[in-house]
């Protein structure tokens, strides 16, 4: 926890003074389930930058899984960045809470990325003291203070879509029973819904979490394709020859290009193979993901989508031998492409660990992490 009071950023050379906070702890107060209010600060964002110096947005504290409907897909950040840069940094709302034990903002993740855009070191937070629930899991416990934590906001408020979202994650990994009374004591008092919406609107939220958990929707991080192409660029399980390349460049001696197409899709199924194809006899790799959220359909899913690129394989093989008398040629066991694996998207524990550390499932594993 950094100890000073002031920090020049946020534009127009300004200096960010956290002393201006002073007496409006109370409010600070009033936006949290759980934790105590213990003084403002600077939370240091040296944590979300890679390496090379360039901002890591995939870093877990940074996801609006089952907190923000749309996730990062409204591109918010980008529009705070700019706000940043030409108003400079604004004292209206509440600074983000951050848990003063483990460093992990609460909520304020968009601003946060904001924040890095502009290359910021450190930005105004509260600190929290959180105290544990027993009654209540340790995950609808961090849905809950990300859902309260927004109620400070002025434009970006907790929505019905994300309540829905929220109730979603609960009853699937919150130990929340999937039936009715349970999901309205959730809303009534776990999330404190009439925060955001009308107590009415309570009875069509829980219709939409019973229809969606039953249909087997789970809540998930949907990346970009671009997002899923900067995870695996920072994947230890990234062969040391692969290379992220469109097939008009050209590509070094001894790298192959590595193919990312999200799953289930006909339409990729097709394309996958005639890049595969393009590269014969050099090799390539394949990555999937998914825009679905359907993970009870994921392992089939991803199997069906790579038996398709084994079968237009073997067909290669069966076209020369109908089209040549006498001769039969068996298509070798070892294809011409690896499948690496595929990103882990599920919000559980499993799934969470890999993306921390942007590893990939490998085929191997798909039976104990994928549903």
């Amino acid at each position: 926890m950094s100890t000073m009071t002031a920090y020049k950023g946020f534009g127009n050379g300004q200096t960010v003074d956290i002393t201006k906070y002073k007496g409006r702890e109370k409010e600070a107060q009033e936006n949290t389930k759980r934790g105590k209010f213990v003084c403002f600060g600077f939370l240091d964002l040296s944590k979300y930058y890679l390496p090379n110096g360039k901002p890591n947005f995939l870093h877990p504290d940074l996801l609006n899984i089952a907190i923000r409907e749309k996730q990062n897909k409204d591109n918010a950040d980008k529009r705070i960045s700019r706000d940043y840069k030409r108003k400079g940094w604004s004292y209206s709302p509440i600074p983000l809470q951050v848990d003063i034990k483990t460093g992990k903002p609460k909520n304020g993740r968009t601003r946060i990325r904001a924040a890095l855009r502009n290359g910021e070191k450190f930005i105004p937070c509260s600190y929290f003291d959180y105290t544990k629930d027993k009654k209540v899991s340790k995950h609808v416990q961090e849905l809950s203070e990300g859902l309260i934590g927004n109620d400070c906001l002025i434009s970006r408020p907790t929505r019905f879509e994300d309540l829905v979202e929220a109730c979603i994650s609960a009853v699937k990994h919150g130990k929340v029973k999937e039936e009715r009374p349970a999901i309205l004591n959730l809303l009534a008092h776990e999330f404190e819904a009439e925060r955001f919406v009308d107590e009415t609107e309570f009875s069509d939220i829980t219709d939409m979490v019973l229809d969606a958990v039953q249909n087997g929707e789970d809540v998930m991080w949907l990346p970009s394709r671009e997002e899923v192409i900067d995870y695996l660029k920072n994947s230890p399980d990234l062969p040391a020859d692969a290379i992220f390349a469109p097939l008009d460049q050209d590509i070094p001696l001894g790298k192959k290009r590595v193919f990312v197409y999200a799953a289930p899709s006909q339409s990729n199924q097709g394309r996958l193979w005639g890049m595969i194809a393009n590269e014969i006899p050099k090799g390539s790799y394949v990555v999937l993901y998914t825009t679905k959220k359907f993970p009870s359909r994921l392992r089939s899913d991803y199997k069906e989508f790579m038996d398709y690129q084994d079968w237009r394989y073997e067909e290669c093989f069966e076209i020369v031998n109908l089209s040549t008398q006498g001769i039969t040629i068996q298509a070798p066991d070892e294809r011409p492409w690896q499948f690496i694996g595929v990103i882990p998207q599920i919000h559980n524990d499993e799934h969470d660990t890999l993306r921390a550390y942007n590893q990939v499932i490998k085929p191997e594993d798909f039976k104990k992490l994928l549903p």
